[in-house]
């Protein structure tokens, strides 16, 4: 197994052996294997396999010639086992069989995948091998293997190759293996307490459920923009409507917002609505919910969460928010009436923000200041009407609603309230989420109106949890960075190396590149009042193009990405094609008959949106006029080239 430091060649040397293996009728990729027996099971249970025939397969790891000895080891995902390799034992190259001989073992390579059939026993020196006497290549690896000894040392190679990581490391596989099962035992607690799981849509038309900045993207086929789901609360809300009674899910979430230790764009979280009960509820849920994971997956209540040990089998405190602000950060809430006093609480914290209420200031107090006290399970409920849109308020005190917020080893795990199912207060909070989102908070929510039309058929008293899958995984097993749960955390694209150039060749290595193709469907027209010039023309058209701009599709007003001239200048070209024209007023206001009730888009530019820079002095000049009395500067139209063109054939081009 000759090798050479150089990646390029020793990838060429492989794939030349994998050729060679192709002369001697030996397929490289077989497309399935014999495999009926586990490494591990063999090192488990030594006794039972003892003697006898089995056909083990896995990643080669080692390598290890002596003579007519030689000596491998094979790791698959139960663990490894050694392959006792004898020259007298091992049958010959047989393409029949697609076997290989000893004397064809060079062609193999470490990270090879392979497959051997052989008797379980041990060497002389007490080793569990399989002495082999078929072996089959399953997969040439054309890529050496890091350094065994050094494996991969940078951390943002381990999460960019964390197949590589796993393969030199099979013991670093706990903890996604962990996940799976945590995600398990939640699905069979949930099953076993009545919920049914109802898949929710993904790709929605309007985000919304909690306050976070959306993902965009559009569904070509209805030619609309749609959301990455920040939440599936809305939907489960639905079903509720409906008549279902006991609904989770267990599926993506993704909010656009910061990358940190804790936080990824993308997640999983469970999330449930159950009918005719309220958040109070749901705390004997959770609580119940965690200790089945921690006995039913890791089989004991203590953990050590955050450099902290916590034990999830006790009972879990309930504190309302104010109190716990009171309490740990020694503020009293209660005595503020007024913003400015919410403020310099704030300041004399060291917290720069000035939010526009008091019940968010106390938020950020509590963050600051008591968050990373809460170290034994703890709920805290009773947050403030400002940051909890979708929740019911309390009756006692309507400046805070029933929500609460699971924190353990100083850190969020998870937010539930009752439901809001009252439909006028929920359009009201709406519309207060509307007027957040016009002062620039890109986190505001939308508002649904499909989803309180439903509500006002009637939703039941509700409650929903909803406690994220990483979030749970990390603190049962004991680590406080999501990227030790993800596999695949969210990372900035890799720039192609010059390595991956010699490799792959310049021209397919030029990464991913949009294209956007030419509509030559849609056609945008601007029919002007030919009598009209100087800078009222210039105006007409300035405004008549905006508004039609803004009808186009995002992301699709150029061709292509730049049209350069001779002298290295860039320019950008127009996705649809613009064409001026000129009409008399009696044609414009024809045309505007036609116009209406169609399927274009299309705007009317008049002589009082030019003299009247106000929009309320504007609103009454026109209301004075009759339509038939406005003189037209212009109409803009954009629709489908071909029915635009045949109502506008009998206007000659603008002079």
């Amino acid at each position: 197994m000759a090798q050479t430091y150089d990646l390029i060649g020793q990838r060429q040397i492989r794939i030349d052996k994998a050729n060679q293996l192709r002369e001697l009728g030996i397929d490289p990729y077989p497309s399935v294997s014999k495999k009926d027996t586990k490494a591990g099971d063999v090192i488990n249970d030594f006794e039972k396999y003892e003697g006898k025939e089995v056909i083990v397969a896995g990643r080669l790891m080692s390598w290890r010639e002596h003579g007519s000895l030689i000596f491998g080891n094979i790791q698959d995902q139960s663990g490894s086992i050694q392959l006792y390799i004898k020259n007298d034992v091992i049958e010959n190259t047989d393409k029949t069989k697609c076997i290989i001989g000893f004397d064809e073992l060079h062609l193999l390579d470490m990270g090879d995948i392979v497959e051997a059939k052989g008797i379980v026993t041990k060497t002389q020196k007490g080793e569990i091998s399989v002495l082999v006497t078929e072996l089959r290549l399953l997969t040439k690896s054309i890529r050496p293997l890091p350094d065994k000894w050094k494996g991969l040392q940078d951390k943002e190679k381990i999460f960019r190759q964390r197949y590589l990581d796993l393969i030199m490391n099979p013991e670093h596989k706990w903890r996604f293996t962990k996940l799976a099962e945590v995600t398990f035992a939640v699905r069979e607690f949930l099953n076993s307490k009545g919920f049914l799981e109802i898949k929710t849509p993904i790709i929605q038309p309007l985000y919304g459920g909690t306050n976070a900045k959306p993902f965009e993207t559009k569904v070509n086929a209805l030619n609309s923009d749609f959301y990455l789901a920040i939440s599936h609360e809305l939907y489960l809300k639905r079903l509720i409507t409906a008549g279902f009674e006991n609904v989770f899910n267990i599926t993506g979430y993704f909010r656009n917002e910061g990358i940190d230790r804790t936080h990824n764009p993308e997640f999983q979280m469970i999330e449930t609505m159950t009918a005719f009960k309220n958040y109070e509820y749901n705390m004997d849920l959770i609580e119940e919910m965690y200790r089945f994971i921690a006995t039913k997956v890791f089989g004991k209540t203590n953990f050590i969460v955050q450099g902290h040990e916590v034990d999830f089998g006790k009972d879990w405190p309930r504190i309302k928010m104010i109190d716990a602000v009171k309490t740990y950060a020694g503020i009293d809430f209660n005595e503020v009436k007024m913003i400015e006093e919410a403020h310099k609480i704030l300041e004399s914290i060291g917290v720069t923000d000035r939010p526009n209420s008091i019940g968010e200031s106390m938020v950020m107090v509590f963050e600051e200041k008591v968050e990373h006290q809460l170290i034994e399970p703890t709920f805290i409920y009773g947050h403030p009407v400002e940051i909890s849109p979708l929740a019911k308020s309390m009756p006692d005190d309507p400046r805070f609603v029933e929500r609460f917020e699971i924190f353990i080893g100083g850190i969020e795990g998870g937010d539930n309230w009752t439901e809001l199912n009252d439909p006028v207060e929920l359009y009201n909070r709406f519309k207060l989420q509307i007027d957040r989102k016009a002062d620039g908070d890109e986190e505001a929510h939308p508002m649904d109106l499909e989803f309180l039309e439903a509500i006002e058929y009637g939703m039941p008293p509700t409650t929903g949890l909803g406690p994220g899958i990483e979030r749970l995984t990390m603190m049962f097993t004991e680590t406080e960075y999501i990227d030790d749960i993800l596999f695949f955390p969210m990372m900035k694209p890799a720039s192609v190396t010059s390595t991956q150039r010699k490799l792959y060749g310049e021209k397919y290595t030029q990464g991913v590149k949009k294209s956007l193709q030419q509509d030559k469907t849609k056609k945008m027209a601007i029919i002007l009042d030919k009598d009209l010039s100087g800078w009222k023309m210039t105006n007409t058209i300035g405004h008549l193009s905006a508004y039609l701009g803004n009808k186009i599709p995002k992301n699709s007003f150029h061709s292509t990405d730049a049209f350069p001239t001779i002298d290295g200048t860039i320019h950008s070209n127009s996705q649809y094609p613009i064409v001026t024209l000129q009409a008399k007023q009696v044609q414009l206001h024809t045309l505007l008959t036609e116009l209406e009730g169609s399927e274009f888009e299309f705007l009317t530019y008049v002589e009082e949106m030019v003299d009247f820079h106000d929009d309320k002095e504007l609103s009454e000049a026109l209301s004075k006029k009759n339509k038939e009395d406005l003189k037209i500067f212009g109409i803009g139209i954009f629709g489908d080239k071909e029915k635009l063109e045949k109502i506008t054939k009998k206007y000659s081009l603008f002079k």
